[in-house]
């Protein structure tokens, strides 16, 4: 019977693992190459990717309130992913146009157009990912699968990594030109754009979903923001609550983790070591999520949180071994890195897992901008804040910004936050068996 109620279809899983990759590969460009490029062609001043990340964050959460609203309004899925993609990879191609190496005086009118371009991809981004395509994630999934889906759609950012990575990383180093850049965006703006063609052919919206306009649009955009909202179902969002946090603590290293690679560990070859994490972080948990839908998720709050704990610190120690064996260094930042890594992506399956059980039926577009505000506001507010004070505190003295460092401490940082995490995470867990039971009942 468990099979059989959480079976899904091959079409099913090809637009899950279509939209999930792509649209994660425009979010890894977004995430960690416009970061990249910021620091690395603009400036490396920590205050212009604070900018960057925040502003990104509040327009995208904005723009998924808005997606969602018009999702339910119109009982459509489809349209607003495929079409959204195709335009995505549009606003991601026009960071070709963006000069590089600016003289000092062009340096903040250049991070100020940077800045408004991010937030232009994100519009796009948020209402054709993470408002319509997690609407309709929510629409095909249930109890007895959303693990395994989250999970798999969890692990997409890893393997949307090692595609940039693995295939057009070489464009962006230390080394890269303009032209290369140019050949950068271009490319992955091209895969965005393709996939939501594709889209068009593949995808399909669950049956019989209706328009839902009870409400006015107003009242619709800021419905799961409403304080009786809130009270009403509240485990929702003590679930946002718990992986809010892990993303908090993501946010605090990932939008420098290639120059802290890279520049900060002075690991050169680093194909290597980042493709090992990636994929073994990728399978462990994939293997984990299969475990949570057979057991359930209660069991694995805490050892998951504590892992990804651990990973933090390992990494952070390895800051020991810089400029004395490259060897112990390169093996302990892989170690680390799985921990951490994985249990990023392990959260995303216990935390969002949940969240979809406790959503109402018919409001499934509704609470997407509650997500948005709890996942993407908020972590890349906080995050990047949390960096730029270790960054300034690491750097107090440094005059010129061609010469500020990213310090290891980010990761002790990011460990710190994590253990804010243990709170939703028994709340969550205290409440998770007897719902669970309930969802179980109401499939079979």
């Amino acid at each position: 019977m468990k099979n059989k109620v959480g079976a899904l279809g091959g079409r099913i899983w090809s637009s899950i693992i279509l939209f999930g990759l792509i649209g994660q590969i425009a979010w890894v460009v977004e995430n960690m190459y416009f970061s990249r490029f910021m620091q690395n062609e603009i400036t490396r001043a920590p205050y212009a990717t604070t900018l960057m990340v925040a502003f990104s964050a509040i327009f995208a959460t904005l723009s998924t309130l808005i997606g969602g609203a018009l999702c339910d309004r119109s009982g459509k899925r489809k349209v607003f992913v495929s079409v959204g993609y195709i335009v995505w990879g549009f606003t991601i191609m026009m960071f070709a146009l963006v000069p590089m190496k600016p003289s000092g005086d062009k340096v903040l009118p250049m991070v100020i157009l940077v800045v408004v371009m991010d937030c232009i991809m994100s519009v796009i981004g948020s209402i054709s990912n993470d408002a319509a395509f997690n609407t309709w994630v929510t629409d095909i999934s249930n109890t007895a699968n959303r693990a395994r889906v989250d999970t798999v759609l969890a692990v997409m950012p890893l393997f949307a990594l090692a595609v940039v990575f693995g295939g057009f990383d070489s464009m962006t180093n230390a080394d890269a030109t303009q032209a290369d850049w140019k050949k950068f965006f271009i490319c992955l703006g091209l895969i965005t754009t393709v996939g939501g063609l594709c889209g068009l052919f593949l995808m399909k919206d669950k049956a019989g979903i209706k328009p839902n306009k009870e409400n006015s649009f107003v009242s619709d955009f800021i419905y799961s923001l409403k304080p009786s909202v809130i009270r009403q179902n509240k485990m929702l969002y003590w679930c946002l609550c718990g992986f809010m946090i892990a993303s908090i603590s993501y946010q605090v290293y990932v939008n420098y983790l290639f120059n802290i690679v890279e520049g900060t560990m002075k690991i050169s070859n680093y194909i290597i070591p980042i493709g090992i994490i990636m994929l073994v972080s990728a399978v462990g948990s994939v293997v984990v999520s299969s475990l949570m839908d057979k057991y359930g998720k209660r069991k694995f709050y805490y050892p998951v949180i504590t892992v990804g704990i651990i990973g933090a610190v390992v990494i952070w120690a390895s800051k020991f071994f810089i400029g004395k064996n490259q060897t112990a260094l390169t093996v302990v930042l892989i170690i680390g890195g799985i921990m951490a890594i994985g249990v990023n992506l392990i959260m995303s399956g216990l935390f969002t897992a949940s969240y979809r059980d406790y959503i109402p039926e018919g409001k499934e577009g509704l609470f997407q901008g509650c997500r948005m505000v709890m996942y993407v506001l908020v972590p890349m507010i906080i995050g990047p804040l949390v960096s730029q004070f270790i960054i300034n505190t690491a750097n107090r003295g440094v005059t010129n910004d061609a010469d500020i460092v990213y310090p290891m401490e980010l990761f002790l940082g990011s460990a710190v936050v994590m253990l804010l995490c243990f709170i939703p995470a028994k709340i969550v867990r205290d409440n998770e068996k007897e719902h669970h039971e309930e969802l179980m009942k109401k499939i079979k």
